[in-house]
């Protein structure tokens, strides 16, 4: 069993502009990681001809940041349950920017070792959302919950933007080297971080640590430390059930599996239409590469928007019908891309048109995703449950271009080639994961409205926690 209290400070709004402070910095540093991981494709186009790269080694070197992304949520999940969230959010952050700054110091054509410091980059990236997302959640009320906590990831496309605008105006004058040197920068976000960052409080109260909880409550609200009502001793013992990987399968499975499968579905559909937009774009309206990308520049600001509308309708309408809402529309649009051709309306492809639509949905419904798995775990395994889904489910960002490869035939991993008629076989497969994910979070216990200490205590089963108690 599982207490239902709750810290009552923590429910109180408006925000002071400490939890202000601290849900920026969140944002700005996942926002700046994705700079950092998403540079590598452009460093690529720059040397794959000096260092004669074969595609193999390219495919190794931009591979090995997903792999390095899924064994940094899993552990950084697991390490920010153990040793506390502020620790890891220093970490990450440390981590993935010297990594990057590592690698504009490889000597030249030492491909096998680029690969290994991107490993460690994305070591870094993944651990920084399975760290914040809970660090957030933990520390605002409950009915602002999913908006807060979903601003973390819903300015990750810019991070993408810079990391594309740093290559156009200085990659000709910094060179390869220059652009991953600017990676470093984000190491100014420490000083910041150390000033503004405090432990969460919910971790503290499941480590028994009452008086730096009171503390921390305490700072962010403007209070003296004694009014700061925490859970009793009997509450306490009653959340203290062990930590780790056993203890979220034995406990948890049910949700676990929900999130991972789903997290799965949504984000291999994403990666691949993402891989083959670009290229679809340049054949299916005769257009060059770089147009392609300008177009995309429209994509990536309708993953913006996306994520920050269901961020907010979330807490409106529940995180349950959001999701399920992005999976069939978003499946829609995409079916509607692989059936598109060469079709035009109003002058705009309609392939063209059906990506957007698709962003709009399925990418943008990860403005909640990450948040709604946090919030279905409890406080002493939550950075372990968000950790193993979406560090399992980020395995999709591999498996989907892989599984597009062998559907079109051209034997390419990372940007399959595109012909007319692997699109539609290719894209229907994405469409039915979309809709097999809105199908598993059907089944997902509705958060809105509830304490974290109260979906805590909550069974799996969705009927028990369609009518949430208000705030």
């Amino acid at each position: 069993m599982h207490s239902t209290a709750t810290i009552p400070a923590i429910e109180q709004t408006p925000l002071t502009t400490r939890q202000r402070l601290l849900v920026g910095a969140a944002v700005v540093s996942n926002t700046v990681e994705f700079f950092d991981f998403f540079i590598i494709g452009f460093i690529l186009s720059m040397i794959a001809g000096p260092w004669g790269l074969t595609f193999g080694e390219s495919a190794v070197i931009l591979l090995a940041g997903g792999l390095g992304t899924t064994l940094g949520a899993i552990v950084w999940g697991r390490l920010a349950d153990r040793i506390g969230r502020r620790a890891c959010f220093l970490w990450t952050v440390a981590i993935f920017t010297l990594a990057t700054g590592a690698c504009a110091a490889v000597p030249e054509g030492s491909w096998l070792l680029l690969a290994l410091f991107r490993l460690v980059v994305g070591f870094g990236v993944g651990g920084l959302p399975v760290v914040d997302i809970p660090l957030i959640s933990e520390f605002v009320p409950s009915r602002l919950r999913a908006r807060l906590a979903g601003l973390t990831v819903v300015f990750i496309p810019v991070g993408l933007y810079l990391g594309a605008q740093a290559a156009s105006l200085w990659g000709d004058s910094l060179g390869w080297r220059g652009l991953l040197l600017l990676g470093l920068i984000p190491i100014l976000l420490m000083f910041p971080i150390r000033m503004i960052v405090r432990e969460s409080p919910r971790w503290l109260v499941s480590q028994g640590r009452l008086e730096e909880a009171r503390a921390s409550v305490a700072w962010y609200r403007h209070m003296d430390p004694a009014d700061v009502v925490l859970p009793t001793a009997e509450e306490l013992a009653a959340e203290r059930n062990g930590t780790g990987y056993r203890r979220v399968w034995r406990d948890h499975r049910r949700v676990l599996l929900i999130t991972t499968i789903g997290s799965f579905c949504f984000i291999t559909a994403s990666a691949s239409v993402q891989a083959w937009g670009p290229t679809l774009l340049t054949q299916l309206l005769d257009i060059t590469a770089a147009d392609a990308a300008n177009m995309f520049i429209l994509v990536s600001a309708m993953s913006l928007v996306g994520r920050l509308i269901t961020s907010r309708l979330a807490e409106r309408l529940g995180r349950r019908p959001i999701m399920v809402t992005c999976g069939l529309v978003g499946a829609g649009f995409v079916a509607v891309s692989a059936m598109a051709g060469d079709a035009v309306l109003v002058g705009v492809s309609v392939f063209y048109l059906g990506v957007l639509g698709a962003f709009l949905f399925g990418d943008g419904s990860f403005g909640i995703l990450n948040t709604y798995t946090a919030e279905m775990f409890p406080s002493e395994v939550r950075g372990t449950g968000l950790g193993l889904a979406y560090g399992l489910g980020a395995l999709g960002k591999v498996f989907g271009p892989a599984l597009l490869g062998i559907v079109s035939g051209g034997g390419n991993l990372i940007t399959p080639k595109a012909t007319q008629d692997a699109v539609t076989p290719a894209f229907l497969i994405m469409a039915a994961l979309l809709v097999v994910g809105a199908a598993i979070y059907s089944r997902a216990p509705e958060t809105r409205g509830r304490s974290l200490e109260q979906i805590a205590a909550l069974p799996s089963a969705p009927d028990r926690a369609s009518h949430p108690t208000s705030h």
